[in-house]
């Protein structure tokens, strides 16, 4: 079964302005008219500008609409690989090691084919032939995270195979190290996939390495990296995982509110396990390119597909440059599909810097 114990936390903000980038098809502009000036900035107007500037009334007879540019954060995400040879056991009638290509890659139902224009995401695999004995330690196999990844992930991940040892904090350690020099707002996350418990390079046998890999899970959270573990089968012992998933978003190793670890026993269960970590960090917040008077924002439209939502039930705004989508409205945002997003006001109740 999956075992997930303890809450989440939620991943700060990003913005991206463009709809080849994200995937959301965002309305961009303002409506034409007269433009401006208030006491708190530029405002935009449509139709006939008012005939009078010294009548107060006349100076809104013409206001129109006024459509907003919105947002996305935009989430980076490092999918960790476990490559040692244990990765070839037997799951559920093929190995593990397929059973997370196909969960990850399938170009169809696959988690980074179906949210690469929401998340950029990028892959390591991780082994060792026999720690330092070997070539070097850890190898490692890595593709930049970027959005609409999934080809260029494909053409290293589908051709590797498991090989030996698993390194688990040396290769941990050196994915934040280059996760964190990404010069990328918003949230960044690293999802370890391992089917055994962890060695070390010094020491690849026997699997005595959880101090170093807690200690990579806790210098990449210092890095503002949080990071999530699935056992891909039953052979990680559940208080490694526990203690590997509390490190991973700043909490004591034996936090008496634990967070969540996952432990997959099939390709179903794994599937499950890496949409849910994926899907908190696809955010349902979108900034808005202006500022709403948060009192009269009921007064403007929001439209998800084309489909007009309401206001207080499907959408909020929580401040003056945030729009939030709720219930049915976020499920659908973030269930991987292509989605358009469009809001408007009226020109007395947002102002466009």
């Amino acid at each position: 079964m999956i075992a997930a114990c303890g809450g989440s936390s939620s991943p700060p903000s990003d913005t991206v302005a463009d709809t080849d980038e994200t995937g959301i098809d965002l309305t961009e502009g303002v409506s034409t008219g007269a433009v401006g000036e208030s006491s708190s900035g530029p405002f935009v107007t449509t139709g006939p500008p008012p005939t009078t500037t010294a009548d107060p009334d006349a100076l809104t007879s013409g206001c129109g609409e006024v459509t907003v540019t919105l947002e996305p954060i935009v989430p980076t995400i490092v999918l960790l690989i476990d490559q040692s040879g244990s990765m070839t056991a037997d799951f559920g009638g093929q190995d593990r090691w397929a059973a997370v290509y196909e969960t990850l890659m399938d170009p169809d139902d696959g988690v980074v084919a179906q949210l690469e224009s929401q998340v950029r995401f990028g892959v390591t695999l991780y082994t060792s032939e026999d720690g330092n004995e070997g070539p070097e330690c850890p190898m490692l196999t890595s593709v930049e995270a970027a959005l609409d990844n999934r080809d260029a992930i494909d053409a290293e991940y589908a051709p590797a195979n498991p090989n030996d040892e698993t390194p688990t904090g040396e290769s941990l350690e050196a994915v934040a190290i280059s996760l964190s020099a990404l010069d990328f707002e918003g949230p960044k996350a690293i999802v370890l996939a391992t089917d055994g418990e962890p060695d070390t390079c010094d020491t690849p046998n026997p699997q005595e390495g959880q101090p170093e890999a807690l200690a990579a899970a806790a210098f990449a959270f210092g890095e503002d990296i949080s990071t999530f573990i699935i056992s891909v089968g039953n052979d990680v012992g559940a208080e490694h995982l526990q203690e590997m998933a509390n490190v991973g978003v700043g909490k004591d190793a034996n936090d008496p509110m634990p967070a969540p670890y996952y432990e997959a026993l099939d390709a179903g269960q794994l599937v499950e396990a890496f949409n849910e970590i994926v899907g908190t960090f696809i955010s349902c917040e979108l900034t808005i390119d202006g500022e709403v008077d948060v009192d009269k924002a009921c007064e403007g439209t929001v439209k998800l597909d084309g489909v007009e939502l309401e206001c207080g039930t499907d959408w909020d705004v929580p401040n003056e440059t945030t729009l939030l989508l709720t219930g049915e409205a976020c499920d659908t945002l973030k269930d991987g599909a292509s989605h358009s997003v469009d809001a408007s006001w009226p020109c007395d109740v947002v102002v466009i810097p």
